[in-house]
């Protein structure tokens, strides 16, 4: 079928739309492809002599039809099936209706927009490149630093060349789950060059292709493109592309998540541009290093343009209108009764020029001091007074927006609940924001991100969130129960301690005691949307905390990554058993801990016994840091791991579960199974078996301390460095093992001298009479002895020659 075949059909359609003064959004020209004309259905004819569908069903009630075929028979019976002419652009506008990225959409109301008086040099700039019939540079690159009014101007720019040069938008949103990926883009994009170029052979054309292939709505972005946005551009005649919109503006790049996502969209255009369509993309963003490394990249210097709003374009006298207009509209309008006994007008020159050199070229600044000023129930002078009673800070760009948001800040009378509440808020949504398939979570994103998992997660009374952030809308947007910061530089200015000062939000702070919660909600609590909440983000937390709990999971397999990641993540665990919380849970913290398989199978022996080592290597490690014993060249853990003989083989469980007492994973909801085997993990049993590696790699490896390093340590140095430096200490934790004791006696003649042997004395002592080797003692203890005679000896002579 060829996809121009149908546009007869529709020349009615794309000529009564092109009389229209104005295009409306997205959702309205889909409603009107629909009818034909605007307000009235179209009308399908009856085959039969005289016979109607009305007068047919003219008596009858409470009927309904949709996509039908009726047989009426007069005299022949005639079949008649009406298709539905646009199935493709119907399933393709299901695919993205949710999505909310047109630069019209509901979602995004009120949209960020230029003011009358301002920006007027930029706009015209690139408006001039948007309307330019010349073949001219297909990419322009429109950038700034947080706050510069990107999304404004490129709203600004899409609502000014709707009618004639916009062929699509999309506004990517780092806080929209739909909108902070890329998956959604290309369809998007098609869908607008359907409705909006009013080109009735590309519209069939991008029908066609969807209605051939549905599967392309879920196909990579990178075929989305060829296919739905390519290919219906080639099966139209090139002298008709003079005539189309061409302008794509696609705004907050930097917003889509990930790295790899940025690239990856900026390589889909890229790829495709030149003469195979006619567009032009307008790309805003921040200058993230990807998005500037790839645009300095030498192949697309030469199809980009730039606009960079760091500099001048009348920036202050911009940002001075702006206030000036703002300040006019709080006086005359929203705080009229307030301020009616104030002299207008109101601020004077000299504060409104004072604010503009506070600004510091940031839009952000003006508009947050204007939402901060006119907030609803504020008394406006006396929050222009509080503004400017600020000190001037450093410096840098941002000194007068961190001042700013300390003052909004400090005005809260519960200011340690606001950090607690923000700090809940941000962590929750850094879990929502990371790609965790990379990370080995296959648990899906809880979507419970609102106003009451909050209040549930610090345990407070309803309402509380609300009434803690009250005051705060200057830099908060709260509604339908849910709470999202208006601008990223608030976030950045939350996370950067050396600005936020007491306002400091520790991220991994926070994950560890949001982990603490997940952990007695697991153990205690039987309320459904808090448990499907820690089901789904508990060990998320954990990842990104600064400590471990309960729960370790689907990372094990018997590779030295998993090798690597376990001894980290036990490595956590130590810090853990040196908390107050747990260490009310256990009275014998060096004893151990419990393990078992989520699924109730029996661990094996071998499992059992990798674990014990793996989690005496990580608290060894723990205390006596691989940075102090290598301060030039730190080795990994797996290196050590491999110095040292030690071989991993059966980490191969798709789940576990570790604790320090059974007891507390009682509970029906736990995510252990209802009826786990548990198993003690024997931390004396691990160090045990660590020594014997050690004793091993000492008498296997003599020639290694004689040995000259010409350069990084090979894995056998390593191992052979840290089996000297740590052998005493872990013979010490380690159990009263003959086989331990003898293996011990062998190595003697390669240790070197060490006070920590004294250590090794102690260990022996401990064994009963009839199991100590005495001679292996006494040999220890001479040697120890004339270790120390050595070192006595030394220091006289360096007396000596000191008094000499």
């Amino acid at each position: 079928m060829d996809p121009g075949s149908s546009t007869k059909a529709w020349r009615g359609d794309h000529s009564a739309r092109q009389s229209q003064p104005r295009r409306g959004g997205p959702e309205e020209d889909w409603n009107h492809s629909r009818t034909g004309r605007r307000g009235r259905p179209r009308r399908l004819e009856n085959s039969n002599q005289g016979l109607t569908t009305a007068a047919l069903f003219a008596n009858s009630h409470h009927h309904s039809f949709s996509h039908s075929s009726f047989n009426v028979v007069g005299r022949d019976q005639i079949n008649t099936f009406v298709e539905d002419p646009e199935a493709g652009l119907k399933l393709l506008y299901q695919a993205i209706a949710h999505v909310g990225a047109f630069h019209d959409s509901e979602t995004r109301y009120p949209p960020p927009k230029c003011h009358p008086k301002t920006r007027k040099a930029v706009l015209s700039d690139i408006s001039s490149w948007i309307r330019s019939t010349r073949a001219g540079t297909p990419v322009h690159w429109l950038y700034g630093p947080a706050g510069a009014g990107k999304s404004a101007i490129a709203q600004t720019l899409a609502e000014r060349e709707q009618r004639n040069h916009l062929a699509a938008s999309f506004f990517f949103s780092r806080s929209d789950p739909s909108r902070n990926n890329p998956k959604s883009l290309i369809m998007v994009i098609s869908y607008c060059l359907a409705i909006w170029c009013r080109n009735t052979q590309l519209r069939a054309a991008i029908d066609f292709a969807v209605k051939t292939r549905p599967a392309i709505l879920g196909s990579a972005i990178e075929k989305q493109f060829q296919e739905l946005v390519v290919e219906p551009f080639e099966a139209i005649p090139q002298e008709s592309w003079e005539t189309l919109p061409r302008a794509v503006i696609i705004d907050g790049l930097d917003e889509c998540l990930g790295s790899d996502s940025q690239r990856r969209v900026l390589t889909t255009l890229f790829g495709r541009l030149g003469n195979q369509t006619p567009l032009r993309f307008l790309i805003a963003s921040r200058p993230e290093p990807v998005i500037r490394d790839f645009f300095g990249q030498l192949p697309h210097r030469g199809i980009t343009t730039r606009t960079d709003l760091s500099d001048d374009y009348s920036t202050s006298r911009d940002i001075k209108v702006y206030l000036r207009d703002g300040f006019k509209a709080i006086a005359e309008k929203s705080h009229s009764d307030v301020m009616a006994h104030i002299a207008l007008p109101w601020p004077s020159i000299g504060v409104i020029d004072d604010l503009v050199q506070r600004a510091s070229g940031q839009f952000i600044y003006a508009s947050t001091v204007l939402k901060y000023v006119g907030e609803e129930y504020s008394l406006p002078v006396e929050r222009l007074e509080s503004v400017l009673g600020l000190p001037l800070g450093d410096p840098d760009a941002f000194s007068e927006l961190d001042v700013l948001y300390r003052q909004i800040l400090s005005s809260n009378r519960n200011k340690a609940r606001v950090i607690e509440i923000l700090g809940t808020i941000l962590v929750i949504e850094d879990i929502s924001s990371l790609n965790w398939e990379e990370l080995d979570f296959s648990y899906p994103t809880d979507d419970q991100k609102g106003i009451d998992i909050v209040e549930q997660l610090l345990s407070l009374p309803t309402g509380a969130v609300t009434v803690s952030l009250r005051g705060m809308h200057s830099v908060l947007q709260i509604d339908s129960g849910s709470v999202e910061l208006r601008h990223k530089s608030f976030q950045d200015f939350l996370f950067d301690a050396r600005r936020s000062g007491e306002y400091f939000i520790d991220k991994a702070l926070f994950h560890e005691q949001l982990a603490q919660v997940c952990m007695k909600i697991i153990n205690n609590s039987s309320d459904l949307t808090l448990r499907s909440y820690v089901v789904y983000n508990c060990l998320k937390h954990i990842h990104l905390a600064k400590m471990i709990g309960c729960y370790l999971g689907d990372w094990f397999q018997p590779t030295p990554l998993y090798v690597s990641r376990s001894i980290s993540v036990f490595q956590k665990y130590a810090e853990v058993l040196e908390s107050h919380q747990i260490k009310t849970w256990s009275d014998s913290l060096q004893l151990g801990i419990y393990v078992a398989d989520t699924d109730g199978e029996e661990l094996s022996k071998q499992f059992l016994s990798d674990l014990e080592l793996l989690f005496a290597l990580a608290m060894d490690f723990h205390y006596a840091p691989l940075y102090v014993l290598f301060p030039h060249r730190t080795p990994s853990s797996v290196d050590i791991l491999a110095g040292l003989g030690c071989t991993i083989y059966s980490l191969s469980v798709k789940e576990i579960c570790l604790c320090l007492d059974p007891r507390l994973h009682s509970h029906p909801h736990s995510r252990a199974s209802r009826n786990p085997i548990w198993h003690f993990i024997d931390f004396e049993r691990g160090y045990g078996r660590l020594a014997k590696h050690c004793l091993r790699t000492i008498r296997g490896n003599p020639c290694i301390e004689h040995c000259a390093y010409m350069g990084p340590p090979s894995n056998l140095e390593c191992g052979y460095i840290y089996a000297q430096s740590r052998m005493s200490e872990l013979l010490y934790y380690s159990p009263l093992d003959m086989e331990l004791q003898h293996e011990l006696k062998k190595t003697i003649p390669y240790l070197n001298g060490t006070k920590e042997l004294h250590k090794v004395l102690l260990w022996l002592q401990d064994f009963p009479d009839d199991q100590r080797d005495i001679e292996m003692e006494v040999a220890i203890q001479q040697y120890c002895e004339q270790f120390d005679a050595n070192i006595e000896e030394d220091e006289e002579d360096e007396d000596e020659d000191e008094e000499e």
